[in-house]
């Protein structure tokens, strides 16, 4: 399918996901250029009446035009704001340099109101429920009707009418002005829908809310996100809830009141949506079903590889909409790389409507022959049910320098500079080693001394004791570590590599009984092998010599985690001692 990409006349503008907004729910402002070269210094306004919970850039962003089946380039910022009360508002126009010259923005409008009310506006401060003149039941009044009126159940959505995979908002609410003691019976089961639960407790807190102009009690019994995952019509089941009324109903003989209680069971009406199809004209061949606005990055290792490597690459798409949905994008690998199915990490705001947050795709692979190695830009499509139009997202290329694996002289280098690094200076924990021997070099003498002075006095018939037998003192893997640890609180890298690499080689010298000369990871590896020591053992322990060699003697090159190389140290220690 070929396309062409569109020029003419630059567009920079305004748009709201929703012209009214329910309080204090969170919605979108886009603002939009379309058919610029350049774009810069771009500035979002000051929002006095709102919150910022969020912004994202979707740069390089091609959408189609259905009416020439052009391609248009776009720049696009979407900023996600929480009302701070409601009312009528105007959201103003952001600033920014477009291929050259200062443009603003359209301004737009937009309608804050509690949900259920008319054009009342918010409950005023010192509105209040009058629940003692609904719960006295005067003669003649109908017990039925009563509860009807006052204790009553509601759903709400923010849209009837969508898109598969475009999310939905549902709030199930229970309304009463009356006495009740009452619990959740029944919660409704949302088939049809990807649910996302917005609540992490429903605790039975209250709100004020007003509704067709008397003020309620308010108690949330479900707020949800739904993604539709497949078209038709569908029915939103009824929450229901069981209680007890507790009335006060009054004597006409008497005038006195009296505690009347009655049984209710109330549950909300269904609520009908219609979900449609995505549009067939126009969609991309390789779109997979992500609606909503995304990004998409490609991350590779920073510092050098060498050849058979393993390599980590993650595909981080990032935005607002159907998150939890997307699908592993296509990547060309290049010739010569063979990966697994990707690890998937996902970092989302439930709490946000839409859906807000990235999604992580981590590849891992050895790293092929020496020379450059090119991971092609990654295109997402999506649909965007706001402009109701399909558009791409793209990542940058990536290219890495493959380096030759370490020759036999440079391995013979990097172990020398290694020998003399363990033979310069004395270690701090072997001044402890030392006062650990001096204390039983000393208890053996004091032993000895009482033994020389009771045979003195012992009568000749008593045997002589036998000979103390004293055990060899095992060095704990937090005494070899000592200096380590000292290293790794004040973040001297180098002296932590330094520190690791001494202990692990004097580990591994008294594990094998090899002689410094041949102190190599070829030649410890088939030691270790053959002294019981399992393979994955042998493995991770050369994975820490060489992140520490890196460290050291690569230009450039950091420790990634210094607390993690510590604790798998720890580890390969305790390893070696059980074997």
């Amino acid at each position: 399918m070929g396309w062409q990409f569109a020029s003419g006349q630059v567009k920079f503008y305004t748009q709201l996901n929703e012209s009214t907004v329910q309080f204090p729910q969170t919605f979108q402002v886009q603002y939009v250029i379309e058919g610029a070269k350049s774009v810069q210094d771009f500035r979002v306004p000051e929002f006095s009446d709102f919150r910022v919970d969020g912004t994202f850039d979707y740069q390089n962003t091609t959408s189609i035009q259905a009416q020439t089946r052009q391609l248009l380039e776009s720049y696009v910022k979407i900023v996600i704001l929480s009302p701070r009360r409601t009312g009528k508002f105007t959201i103003p126009g952001a600033v920014a340099i477009v291929d050259g010259k200062k443009m603003t923005s359209t301004a737009v409008k937009v309608v804050v109101q509690r949900t259920g009310l008319s054009t009342a506006g918010a409950p005023r401060a010192e509105e209040e429920v009058d629940m003692e003149s609904a719960t006295e039941l005067q003669p003649g009044e109908d017990v039925t009707e009563e509860i009807h009126r006052n204790f009553f159940l509601r759903t709400e959505v923010n849209k009837k009418d969508c898109y598969v995979g475009e999310p939905v908002m549902a709030v199930y609410k229970a309304y009463s002005r009356l006495s009740t003691t009452a619990q959740v019976t029944k919660r409704p089961s949302l088939n049809g829908f990807s649910v996302i639960e917005m609540v992490d407790g429903y605790d039975n807190k209250q709100e004020i809310e007003v509704y067709k102009g008397k003020a309620y009690y308010v108690n949330v019994i479900r707020k949800v996100q739904l993604i539709p995952l497949q078209e038709g019509s569908f029915s939103l089941d009824p929450a229901e809830v069981e209680g007890m009324v507790h009335f006060r109903k009054k004597d006409l003989q008497s005038g006195s009141w009296t505690a009347a209680d009655y049984p209710v069971s109330v549950k909300s009406d269904p609520v009908e949506m219609t979900i449609r199809p995505l549009p067939v004209e126009n969609q991309p061949e390789h779109y997979t079903g992500a609606v909503g606005k995304f990004d998409i990055a490609v991350k590779a290792p920073a510092g050098p590889i060498r050849q058979g490597d393993l390599v980590k690459i993650q595909v981080v798409i990032s935005g607002t909409g159907n998150l939890n949905l997307i699908t592993a994008p296509v990547v060309q690998w290049p010739r010569g790389v063979d990966t697994a199915d990707p690890a998937v990490r996902e970092n989302v705001n439930k709490y946000i409507y839409p859906l807000t947050g990235s999604k992580e795709f981590e590849y891992s692979f050895a790293a092929p022959d020496t020379g450059t190695c090119t991971v092609p830009a990654i295109e997402l499509a999506y649909y965007d049910p706001y402009l109701k139009e399909y558009k791409f997202s793209s990542s940058q290329p990536v290219t890495m320098q493959i380096m030759p694996g370490v020759s036999k002289a440079e391995q013979q280098e990097r172990n020398d500079v290694l020998e003399r690094a363990n033979e310069r200076g004395i270690p701090r924990h072997l001044y402890f080693f030392g006062a650990v021997v001096l204390a039983i070099a000393s208890w053996i003498f004091y032993q000895s001394w009482q033994l020389r002075r009771s045979r003195k006095t012992a009568k000749p018939l008593v045997p002589a004791p036998k000979p103390v037998e004293v055990a060899l003192t095992v060095v704990s893997p937090e005494q070899r570590l000592a200096t380590a640890r000292e290293a790794l609180h004040n973040n001297d890298k180098r002296l932590f590599c330094q520190e690791i690499q001494q202990v692990l080689w004097k580990a591994i010298g008294e594990k094998c009984q090899v002689a410094p000369s041949a102190m190599n990871k070829q030649h410890i590896a088939g030691a270790l092998a053959e002294r019981g020591v399992p393979a994955e053992t042998v493995q991770q322990l050369i994975r820490v010599l060489n992140e520490c060699e890196w460290a050291l003697y690569t230009p450039g090159e950091q420790v990634d985690d210094m607390k993690r190389i510590f604790y798998e140290t720890k580890d390969l220690l305790q390893q070696l001692q059980q074997v």
